[in-house]
């Protein structure tokens, strides 16, 4: 499999390893060309890979070549990193904006996020391998394209799944080290995850192609060595209506923020710097009516010499910019314990 891989690289001919959550088969969409394959509303069959700003035609790798490979057991990584500290100035410095505009009620909610660069000179298949071997509940992804470089994460948040009709979800949000118990989240967090829950149950509304929406009963899951709150949506989608869903969903507030378009605009203005595929979605999907979707978190870019850390932050009024700090650092280090 490193042969192949490594062939495909070589020829810049597109591909993606991946492995849904609680599964042990991993999954091998890969071209013999260099053709770039766009789709517009999902009426193809094939792995989408679509950035945080929306788009009208995302980039795709056709189902037409399809492998699986049997997991594979890759030895921990001998070489201690760290994250680099010179960009929580920055940062803290942008919380306390963000928490400023948010008291002036323009604003409810606005994700921010930060990268972390660190020196790198592996392959991308062995992290992916670690990735796999170490969450068992993620959606692990590994995407080499040249239109878009190569790609890596474990993401633990559904944006959609869709088959015959039946659409599922969930609503993530709100942070706790390892360790952490029930009793712990505070209402900054409750309130964060109740937040995501609304919107996505807005949008399915809007959208108009939803019935019987159920919220299910939220609880605390486990991500790696974190803790999140999680509350499970349900409904019955009308025939045809996959694009109709991704635009009403996407991005959810656990990724941009509320009211949706101002906080994208304010990521935009003040952020600092371009995400990219950060916090966009993937995923297979087949004939406009079946996909697994999930957000683009916990992730990673991979480039000649470096590799860029995504992470990022609900901030809301309550938020504290020294332990939005120690959140995103958190979560950054959940992916550079298998670097």
């Amino acid at each position: 499999m490193q042969d192949f891989l490594a062939d495909l690289l070589q020829q810049q001919h597109p591909f993606v390893l991946f492995r849904f959550p609680q599964e042990k088969q991993i999954h091998c969409y890969y071209q013999i060309d260099n053709e770039i394959h766009l789709t517009a509303n999902f009426q193809e069959e094939g792995f989408v890979f679509a950035p945080f700003l929306a788009q009208e035609k995302n980039v795709m790798i056709p189902s037409t070549h399809h492998i699986k490979i049997d997991t594979t057991v890759v030895t921990s990584s001998t070489q201690l990193y760290s994250l680099p500290k010179e960009g929580k100035a920055d940062f803290t410095t942008k919380v306390a904006a963000a928490v400023e505009e948010i008291n002036t009620a323009k604003i409810e909610k606005v994700v921010l996020s930060h990268a972390f660069d660190l020196p790198y000179q592996g392959e991308g298949s062995t992290l992916f391998h670690r990735l796999v071997n170490t969450y068992n509940n993620a959606f692990v992804y590994y995407w080499s394209h040249p239109q878009t470089g190569q790609w890596l994460g474990a993401s633990p948040e559904r944006l959609i799944t869709l088959k015959g009709g039946s659409f599922s979800t969930v609503a993530l949000a709100g942070t706790l080290p390892s360790g952490g118990r029930e009793t712990d989240w505070t209402e900054k967090e409750k309130h964060e995850q109740q937040v995501v829950v609304d919107a996505i149950v807005g949008g399915l509304n809007q959208s108009g192609v939803a019935q019987n929406i159920h919220i299910g009963e939220r609880a605390t899951i486990k991500a790696g060595q974190l803790f999140h709150l999680q509350t499970p949506i349900t409904a019955e989608i009308k025939a045809g209506n996959l694009l109709s869903l991704v635009q009403y969903l996407h991005p959810t507030p656990a990724v941009g923020g509320l009211p949706k378009s101002t906080a994208v605009d304010y990521i935009l203005s003040h952020e600092g710097y371009d995400r990219a595929y950060y916090t966009g979605y993937f995923g297979p999907f087949s004939k406009g009516d079946t996909a697994r979707f999930f957000v683009n978190l916990r992730c990673a870019q991979i480039s000649p010499q470096h590799l860029r850390i995504y992470t990022g932050a609900g901030i809301t009024q309550g938020s504290d910019p020294d332990k939005e700090w120690e959140e995103i650092c958190r979560k950054a280090n959940t992916f550079l314990s298998v670097v």
